[in-house]
């Protein structure tokens, strides 16, 4: 049986240490000069902070994103104050456990450059220990701004659509409080689980919170239903009821009526009106309904 030979080996310095003593000044030239073009794709710089001197060294990629003019040499302390005011106390801690117990760190946090300039950085770092001590602390920094603007942008465009659709559903089913005691509920459209429980949720707080003795259910912006949505309604009627609200339906269409009763439902201590002008009527003529407030 023919065996496939052997993947061919490779003869590089991928993943191997090297000594740079047996390089040739021109691939040492090569490297040098692709380590820079490819921090420059991927505005990332490189960092390292000596323990022992205190003396901190950036790549060039590293100056380019801080913006510092030629000629700088910057310090720890200036390294730290790089960052906006909010993040400084983040990255003097997150350097400090790096230093003193050798906890690496890997935070996005937005930086203040030379020119004043504020954008997103991505910094990590990294402790290098010998005989038990931290010696030196070495890591990436990268220019993050873009994506990290894009991100927030997204997260406040998602937010906007939740409160608009929450903002939605209260005004496709707005609790109001027509008279002393007497709240209407009036409902567009269809009940799923979701929107039921957080119109029951509602409706149930403002009769404890108002002490409302009525509650009318109108039903006029809903031309049909079906069984979950039947008795979604009837849920909402019922917990109404254990508060000690009386329930008034009103507006219910032919395709409704014929529902309801299909699913047997006991409506018989609610009381029924062909409009809510009807439905406002029959509740401030209720005793019940000029009851003080809880």
């Amino acid at each position: 049986m023919n065996q496939s030979p052997p993947p061919a080996r490779r003869e590089d310095t991928i993943g191997r240490d090297v000594d740079p003593s047996t390089l040739s000044d021109d691939t040492i030239r090569r490297t040098v000069i692709l380590l820079q073009q490819t921090q420059a794709l991927a505005r990332v710089g490189g960092w390292e902070l000596d323990c022992r001197a205190n003396q901190l060294f950036w790549t060039e990629e590293t100056y380019r994103i801080h913006e510092t003019p030629p000629g700088f040499v910057p310090d720890v302390q200036q390294g730290i104050h790089f960052y906006a005011p909010e993040w400084v106390p983040v990255i003097a801690k997150a350097v400090e456990r790096c230093v003193t117990v050798g906890e690496p760190f890997d935070l996005e946090m937005e930086l203040v450059t030379y020119t004043k300039r504020r954008l997103w950085v991505r910094a990590t770092g990294l402790a290098h220990v010998e005989d038990g001590k931290v010696v030196r602390i070495f890591g990436a920094f990268q220019d993050i701004d873009d994506q990290k603007r894009r991100e927030l942008e997204l997260k406040e465009k998602i937010a906007i659509i939740e409160q608009q659709r929450s903002t939605i559903h209260s005004m496709s089913a707005p609790i109001i409080q027509v008279w002393d005691g007497v709240l209407a509920l009036p409902v567009v459209g269809q009940l799923d689980e979701a929107r039921a429980a957080e119109i029951t949720e509602r409706l149930l707080q403002t009769v404890v919170s108002l002490g409302a003795a009525q509650v009318i259910l109108d039903l006029t912006g809903v031309e049909t239903v079906d069984d979950a949505t039947a008795d979604h309604l009837l849920r909402i009627i019922r917990a109404t009821t254990l508060l000690g609200a009386q329930s008034i339906i009103t507006g219910v269409r032919p395709a409704v009526a014929q529902t309801l009763v299909a699913l047997g439902a006991d409506l018989t201590t609610t009381t029924v009106r062909s409009n809510l002008r009807e439905a406002i009527k029959a509740a401030m003529k209720s005793p019940s309904a000029a009851r003080p407030q809880r």
